[in-house]
């Protein structure tokens, strides 16, 4: 799979690889779908490659069984291709729990080389945060664990010390409008959604499965900025949030405000609407996240905006 950007991050990643320790430990740290992932995925690679070469040989046996883990990973095989056994892959659904870290920690003490990759780690809850400072306190030897997160914060201090951090920046229009266009989009709908990326594959990935995310974005900054209250519009979206589920609401949120920053940036938008939107929005997306009605939330918000 073809990377797209980071090209003087990789340089760095290969010339710590090339230092010949016994043990590295690894913190990508950066926005969310810019490819970390994927970079760590390589960096695994270049690290199991027999021949020890730029981010893998592509030919030796490890390298392509290596490409069978991206290809499962990506979905680009089906699940037919047998996976690098020597490679783990750890990722979150609401969080990393003890459980997960513990099978990372038996894996590890395999003899032979062996990577892990540990996705989104700031969603490692505290058990498993602390059960993975020991092993990154005593690292196995011939071991590569790589973490990757968008918020350094909320990890534990502790573990990122024990890490070498490398910070990835945000992708550039052009590395965005290349990515897309290798996805087949083109026209207006290629500009749109790079006006919209911010840096991010996150905003134009979610809107191309599923497109109407940026109608509900549009309607509701409609809503937001016509003149009047309109409780019928409010409430009819409303229904429409409860269809969806937080991770969707949030992109959708994150939409909106783009939006209204350029319609301010274009004088169309009331810098202090922008700002009050800022502040209601972080305060809807809490609300959300404690499982208060999703119908109630986006209603409130509306309200405090137009009073």
């Amino acid at each position: 799979m073809k990377v797209i950007g980071h090209e003087n991050t990789r340089k760095i990643i290969r010339q710590y690889l090339d230092r010949d320790y016994s043990t590295y430990q690894l913190l990508f740290e950066g926005k969310d779908c810019i490819g970390k992932k994927l970079v760590a995925l390589l960096t695994a690679r270049a690290y199991l490659c027999e021949k020890d070469y730029g981010f893998g040989c592509g030919e030796c046996k490890s390298c392509r069984m290596v490409n069978n883990t991206i290809d499962r990973i990506y979905g680009r095989d089906g699940g037919e291709k047998n996976p690098h056994p020597d490679l783990m892959v750890v990722s979150p659904e609401r969080e990393i729990r003890i459980d997960q870290i513990r099978q990372v920690i038996d894996f590890l003490k395999l003899k032979k080389k062996k990577a892990v990759i540990i996705e989104k780690a700031e969603r490692m809850n505290l058990e498993a945060s602390n059960a993975l400072l020991k092993t990154l306190e005593e690292p196995p030897e011939n071991s590569l664990i790589v973490l990757t997160t968008s918020n350094q914060a909320k990890l534990l201090p502790t573990i990122v010390s024990r890490c070498k951090k490398i910070r990835f920046a945000p992708l550039s229009r052009e590395e965005v409008w290349q990515i897309l266009q290798l996805q087949g989009k083109e026209g207006e709908d290629l500009k749109t959604l790079v006006a919209l990326s911010d840096g991010s594959m996150c905003v134009p990935s979610a809107i191309a499965e599923s497109p109407e995310l940026l109608k509900y974005a549009k309607d509701l900054f409609m809503l937001l900025t016509v003149e009047g209250v309109h409780p019928e519009g409010i409430i009819s979206f409303g229904e429409i949030f409860e269809r969806l589920d937080n991770d969707r609401i949030n992109l959708l949120l994150d939409i909106v405000e783009k939006i209204i920053y350029k319609k301010m940036l274009k004088g169309e938008v009331d810098p202090e609407l922008f700002n009050r939107f800022i502040y209601e929005n972080k305060g809807l997306k809490k609300a959300i996240e404690k499982g208060v009605k999703k119908k109630l939330a986006v209603e409130g918000m509306y309200f405090n905006l137009k009073t």
